[in-house]
């Protein structure tokens, strides 16, 4: 009786052992497809994110933003004048302590910067050549192309094709007095007339918090 009984279960468990890996396969597949699509959904013209973290007396900032509000073009590199304006927005972005003024009783100041985006090829920190045009006009290469490719095959909703790329750029501050962290004023606007927007999150030891800030509005306070 009871081998009975085992034989019927095993009966009924097996449809369910063949229809469980296509089941989660599918979750993840649309998982990974929201994932993608908040990526794209976040790419806004205008729109940037700005992330902070302070832990101990080190501050981290991570500038995400669409190189169009940088650069004013997203698309591969072909001109001198292109290459110009690259080299011109990395030697601006990578003057932090200009960018980013935290409240003078902090004590913080810049102790390393870094560039990153599909457009260069290489990251640029804070000892980078900012005349690497040599390496530069390697843009045409087949890794370039692949990525190009990349970017154009998720398209877009109102120009089909359209390539998008970021200019990303991490922060590291050392504060003498993080504990008087108050305020940052942002100068990314005037830097860059295409940012319009800056959506910030913050992370402090203490506390946490979000904001938006606009041409008219450049400082948050925590």
């Amino acid at each position: 009786m009871k081998l009975n009984q085992i034989a019927l279960t095993a009966s009924l468990l097996a449809p369910l052992a063949l229809v469980a890996p296509g089941v989660i396969a599918e979750e993840k597949h649309e998982h990974e497809h929201d994932h993608e699509k908040r990526q794209h959904d976040a790419h806004v013209h205008g729109i940037a994110a700005l992330n902070l973290a302070l832990e101990g007396e080190e501050v981290q900032v991570e500038l995400e933003s669409p190189a169009a509000n940088i650069v004013g073009f997203e698309h591969a590199p072909s001109s001198e004048a292109d290459h110009a304006a690259l080299d011109k927005a990395v030697a601006t972005l990578k003057d932090g302590d200009q960018l980013f003024r935290f409240n003078s009783e902090a004590g913080c100041r810049m102790e390393k910067a870094q560039v990153t985006s599909a457009l260069l090829d290489q990251d640029h920190d804070e000892q980078a050549d900012d005349h690497g045009h040599e390496n530069k006009d390697a843009h045409g290469d087949g890794e370039h192309q692949h990525e190009k490719q990349g970017h154009e095959e998720h398209g877009h909703e109102e120009h089909e094709g359209e390539t998008h790329s970021d200019i990303d750029a991490a922060y590291h501050f050392e504060c003498d007095r993080p504990g008087k962290l108050m305020q940052l004023t942002v100068e990314l606007f005037g830097a860059f007339p295409g940012m319009e927007e800056l959506k910030v999150q913050y992370i402090f030891e203490s506390k946490q918090g979000a904001a938006e800030l606009t041409p008219a509005d450049p400082v948050v306070k925590f």
